[in-house]
């Protein structure tokens, strides 16, 4: 049996807080999907196609960018404000319809909802593609599908956002010109001039975090070092493993390149896969995995002190929320009290959870 957990950060609902509501919130816009076809629904006055392929083929015939708004319209509170606060004001609408196409891709938890989605599929591929995980997410693309721009909900209203997404677009069309040129000279390059461009891509990379767009297509470059110095004689391998780890694309052959380099954690490898792991959590099965290894790890000790605190803390309020096990909880505010933060409030929340 999956336990819905529900970890809602400022600004978004996360993927496990679906199953926490499937009515909207009274007196707030509602996104309306219409019938499952490829015809637009409607925020306010403006156009949002249900269809990301539909509207594709339209950006590209109207020379346009691509606004995609992943939302769950019947129980995510946040996509609900956003759509209230922003994106049904006609300022708005008139503004960013100069350069984008909307398009607005439901991930509803309602029966009556679901059924209005054209292509769900479509649409869980590309959540998975674009590694979205907490709704609102809002990207910024081009008709060709390279992200540029990486948001969710913002508070300001309408001219705020626009002046937000104005900022995206300028910084992100240059860093996606130099992120491609990166992968395009590596592509290019032979011996030693390879290594130079593989320099450049990690140095990029070492910069992004797991929401940024570029992460991903710099991965690729980056990792080449796992089969290059695989005995990690130049130390390429180790940098590779840290880098990807870090801006969030570690895949199997990674997580297995971390664990032989530092099977013991002293270089702090294995505790940043377990922050990824608890990031990743979706369903019960998951958290109850992610607890094991959170133990495993207690045990043979992190490196770093407030990685430790924040999980054995959300391992505390895993159990004493949606888990509902109040035992377990203390377990882990015990760990995590002595541990220790900076942090009065969560400290004064650790206090409360063991009856102090």
């Amino acid at each position: 049996m999956n336990l819905p957990l529900a970890t809602i950060a400022l600004g978004t609902c996360s993927v496990l807080a679906a199953a926490a509501t499937a009515t909207p919130q009274p007196g707030t816009a509602h996104l309306n999907t219409g019938q499952p076809t490829a015809a637009p629904a409607v925020i306010g006055d403006a156009e949002w196609h249900a269809d990301y392929d539909a509207a594709v083929k339209l950006a590209k015939e109207q020379g346009k960018d691509l606004l995609v708004d992943f939302t769950g319209s019947d129980w995510c509170g946040w996509c609900i404000r956003l759509h209230k606060e922003v994106f049904a004001h006609e300022s708005f609408e008139t503004a960013a319809s100069k350069d984008y196409v909307f398009v607005a891709l439901d991930f509803p938890n309602s029966e009556e909802a679901k059924a209005k989605v054209p292509n769900p599929k479509r649409n869980d591929e590309l959540q998975e593609l674009h590694g979205v995980r907490g709704f609102p997410t809002i990207l910024l693309m081009t008709a060709d599908g390279e992200v540029f721009g990486r948001t969710g909900y913002q508070a300001g209203g309408p001219d705020a956002y626009l002046t937000h997404m104005a900022e995206l677009r300028t910084s992100g069309k240059a860093a996606l010109v130099e992120s491609g040129k990166i992968i395009e000279a590596f592509a290019k390059a032979e011996g030693d001039a390879k290594v130079v461009q593989w320099e450049k891509a990690i140095a990029l990379l070492s910069t992004l975090d797991a929401d940024s767009p570029f992460a991903s297509p710099l991965a690729a470059p980056v990792r080449w070092a796992l089969t290059h110095d695989p005995k990690n004689e130049q130390g390429m391998k180790l940098r590779a493993v840290k880098a990807l780890i870090a801006s969030g694309q570690a895949d199997a052959d990674v997580e297995n390149a971390a664990r032989e380099l530092d099977p013991k954690n002293e270089a702090g490898l294995l505790e940043i896969l377990l922050q990824g792991q608890f990031g990743g959590v979706r369903d019960g099965d998951m958290a109850r995995a992610a607890l094991e290894a959170l133990d495993a790890m207690n045990e043979l000790g992190f490196q770093d002190k407030t990685i430790a605190f924040q999980l054995n803390h959300q391992a505390a309020n895993w159990a004493a929320g949606p888990m509902q096990d109040a035992e377990l909880a203390k377990v882990y505010a015990a760990v995590a009290k002595g541990i220790g933060s900076d942090d009065a409030a969560a400290m004064e929340q650790l206090e409360k959870m063991l009856g102090e």
